[in-house]
Order: structure tokens, then sequence, then C-alpha cells
């Protein structure tokens, strides 16, 4: 039964987080459960992970495109739906207003590598796609560089969830 509610719940976790929206329930925490849990072949682990990136990165775009619109659009689309509308406001004062300045000038200086290098930092993932938007960054720039930092998130979770295997085997059972 975990394998087969596991994988798809994991899968939607990435894509809700890559939206923003599903920081409440971390992805990362389940992965890493799943990967010490249930026992894959090397290639059943590669493809799951790749799945992961791919949901992520497919989270991260829905929100680029919904963001890449003209703003009066962009409003539109957020009143449909009231907890986007306050997603702005409640990340500016989630973050403090050092750390929003510092994100978006991180993202003008350094544009692409911004993206990756935050997709690969575990609590401010995914905020990279918000100035990416809003300032109309190249779409297939930023699909390119926001899977390459999700991969390279993947990868860390997965060697996190690699040391607690092997952590868990210093442990004898009961």
């Amino acid at each position: 039964m975990l394998r087969s509610v596991g994988v798809p719940l994991i899968l939607i976790s990435f894509y809700v987080d890559g939206l923003i929206v599903g920081k409440v329930f971390p992805p990362a925490a389940l992965y890493i459960a799943y990967v010490g849990l249930v026992p894959m072949t090397t290639v059943g682990l590669l493809v799951f992970t790749a799945g992961c990136v791919v949901a992520s990165s497919m989270g991260q775009w829905t929100l680029y495109r919904w963001l890449r619109r003209d703003p009066a659009e962009v409003n539109r689309r957020f009143e449909k739906v009231p907890y986007l509308l306050r997603l702005a406001a409640f990340t500016r004062k989630r973050l403090g207003k050092r750390r929003m300045v510092f994100i978006s000038r991180s993202f003008d200086r350094f544009g692409g590598y911004a993206i990756s290098l935050t997709n690969a930092i575990p609590g401010i993932r995914s905020l990279m796609t918000i100035p990416a938007g809003l300032n109309q960054y190249p779409q297939n720039r930023f699909v390119v560089y926001s899977t390459l930092g999700n991969t390279a998130y993947l990868a860390l979770l997965w060697l996190v969830a690699q040391g607690v295997v092997r952590l868990a085997g210093f442990f004898p059972t009961p």
C-alpha cells in the first residue's frame, strides 16, 4: 500500500511545493522517509527521484507562467484563489525586508544562476520563481535553471536518505 499511495502523494507534494503553496507539508521529509523505508532498485530510485525533480519543476513553471502575464491579469487570477492573493505579502513578511532585498538583488545580478542556487537550498526553494515570472525572464532558461537546481536539491535529499538508512543499520532492532 505504501508504494501505491506514497509515490503519487510525494509527487503531488513536490508539485505543490514548487507552487510555493505547499511549504506547510514538506515533501523533503516524505522523500527521505520513503527512500529509507521502501526498498527500491537503483533504476527505480532514479526514476522516482527524476519524477520528483519533474514534479517540482512543473510546479515552479506553473507559478512562473502564472506570474509572467501582465500585472492586471495576474491580479485577476489571484482574486480567483484567495490564498494566492495574499501570497506575495505573506512571503515578504515571512522573509523580512532584508532577505527580500537580497533576493531581488541576487536575481537582478545573477539571473538563472540565482534560480538554480535557491532551488537547491532548503527553506528558500522556489522563491526566485516570483521575480523570474514578474521580470519576464526567458521561459526556456527558467526551465533549465529551475530543473538544474531541483536536481541538485533531490541529490542532496538522496544523500541524506542514504545516511539515514546507514545510520538505522547501526542500531539493532529489538
